[in-house]
């Protein structure tokens, strides 16, 4: 099926006006959901360390070492409490905000087609819960890896598996090589068009980068939210399979 920005976009206005507050609402938990957990590191020249490792026996030496074991367990615990937050901040992801993404996808399909149920947004957590964690994660490890080799790689792959969410907020029940299959297929000769749909966005993003995000909230998101389903829309008629945007049954 042939499709084109200007289309999907009108479309996509139009659901936005139509719920306005209902979609503003779950674009805003979409949007904090799909936040991912940050990380940094350092290094430095070997010389440097040696210098850092002199200044700290030099403290120790200058206390007389007597506060050495309480600086270790404090080191320690500060280490044991990092690595907690950043366990259960993943298991929050996976366990919680993954499932949780593919509800905001499920209302967002179907207010696109004019049922705007709030409900949907915990749809996944009602239906086949732990395999929509597994395919959601494994969809994530996957583009991870990919990432690893390098950045290219790793967006093409996330573009190839665009539309997982989407097919699991219409059957939770899809493997994980079977929603990855559907998905590819659907994004094949697709992903570059894809891409610049995104890229039409940018000057939407400036601007609401400029009011602090308010322009984000109250519009470019839930309209951004939608474009996208416009376009799972456009291209699931790509591959066949009983599954179909607002059936009630899903």
């Amino acid at each position: 099926m042939e499709w084109t920005r200007k289309e999907l976009k009108e479309k996509a206005k139009f659901s936005v006006k139509a719920f306005y507050w209902k979609s503003v609402l779950v674009a805003f938990v979409l949007a904090l959901v799909s936040g991912g957990l940050g990380s940094g590191g350092s290094s430095g020249r070997g010389d440097s360390g040696n210098t850092t490792e002199i200044t700290g026996n030099q403290f120790i030496d200058g206390i007389g070492g007597k506060y050495a074991g309480i600086l270790a367990f404090v080191l320690g615990l500060a280490a044991i409490v990092i690595l907690v937050v950043v366990i259960a901040s993943l298991a929050l992801s996976i366990f919680v905000f993954n499932p949780l993404q593919v509800g905001c996808k499920k209302y967002f399909l179907h207010a696109s087609d004019g049922s705007a149920d709030l409900n949907n947004m915990g749809y996944a957590f009602k239906n086949n819960y732990m395999n929509v964690v597994s395919v959601i994660f494994l969809q994530n490890l996957f583009i991870f890896l990919w990432s690893l080799l390098l950045i290219v790689p790793g967006i093409v792959k996330a573009y190839q598996y665009r539309m997982i969410p989407y097919l699991l907020a219409e059957d939770p029940n899809l493997s994980f090589s079977e929603a990855k299959r559907l998905s590819t297929e659907m994004m094949d000769g697709e992903k570059w068009d894809a891409f610049v749909l995104d890229l039409s966005f940018i000057l939407w993003e400036i601007l609401a980068a400029i009011t602090f995000n308010l322009v984000g909230i109250f519009w470019v998101n839930p309209y951004y939210q939608y474009t996208c389903v416009e376009l799972y829309k456009a291209l699931r008629v790509k591959v066949p399979g009983p599954y179909y945007v607002g059936n009630s049954e899903m």
